[in-house]
């Protein structure tokens, strides 16, 4: 049995599916379990749910809540919500832990989302799990930070360029849900702890908007956009109680990424597709 949190989100949704596709057992651990389906409630911020994780083998943790909206409140919801589900996990006896963490997580990342990460990485690390960074996923039905571009390039009459230091490096939902579902077949002492999954290159934001769809409205149009301006501007916008559709804390990430993140275009044997390469 493999319990999976975040199975009703973008990346947990297609984990479910290529689990269940491979005819592995998977008990989702959601926030509003569907009539009939095997899943367990569970929120980062309220106690396990007795029962949630009898019988588990694996649990793969790919939940994160995005809604608070200050620093204290994302550490407490997202960080020891995490931890309980971790201690929660030890005493159910349950034998591999997967968390799907980030790209972003790094020691020194400037992002809140990365320090966050890379806090429970440690945690992970220590009771003998892997975690698994992804960098932005894109494809499938659509998700996460990669949704937040489409949307921006949809709706803005003109999109933002902010120049060479903004930079993304991706990777398609379907090559990351078969890395994770190869990890789970693998013994565990055959994994690393951290498992960087990202095709090696990276683009601009401004080379991945000019691809997005943009409808029946004309060729996108950009403008040079100081990054210190944006990034006043969208925090000005979050302080008003606003909801940008690309947030402060994700610009942080890309202007100041992973120096180092160790990628290569093949891991545990799945060859990862290049952003814009025919079929991706």
């Amino acid at each position: 049995m493999i319990a999976l949190t975040g199975a009703n989100g973008y990346v947990g949704r297609a984990l479910a599916a290529e689990l269940a596709g491979r005819g592995l057992a998977t008990r989702g651990l959601v926030r509003s379990p569907a009539p009939g389906a095997n899943q367990a409630r569970f929120e980062l911020d309220q106690p396990i749910a007795d029962g949630a994780l009898a019988g588990v083998e694996t649990l793969i943790h790919a939940a994160h809540d995005f809604r608070p909206a200050r620093e204290p409140d994302l550490r407490r919801v997202n960080l020891d919500g995490s931890r309980r589900l971790l201690e929660a996990a030890q005493r159910a006896g349950v034998r591999r832990i997967v968390f799907v963490s980030s790209l972003a997580a790094f020691d020194g990342a400037a992002s809140v989302y990365g320090r966050l990460k890379r806090d429970l990485e440690r945690d992970v690390q220590a009771i003998g799990g892997v975690s698994v960074r992804p960098g932005t996923v894109y494809g499938g039905a659509g998700g996460g930070l990669f949704a937040g571009l489409e949307r921006v390039a949809r709706v803005a009459p003109v999109l933002p360029d902010f120049g060479p230091r903004a930079r993304i490096r991706l990777v398609h939902v379907d090559d990351l849900k078969r890395v994770v579902a190869r990890l789970i077949e693998l013994p565990a002492d055959a994994t690393p702890p951290i498992l960087p999954v990202a095709h090696p290159d990276e683009f601009t934001l401004r080379e991945i908007l000019v691809t997005l769809p943009r409808g029946a409205r004309k060729p996108a149009r950009f403008v040079p956009a100081p990054a210190g301006l944006a990034l006043a501007g969208l925090r000005a916008l979050e302080a008003a109680g606003l909801t940008p559709p690309f947030r402060s804390d994700s610009l942080i990430g890309l202007l100041h990424g992973n120096p180092a993140p160790g990628l290569a275009p093949e891991v545990l044997g799945i060859r990862l597709r290049r952003f814009g390469a025919p079929g991706a």
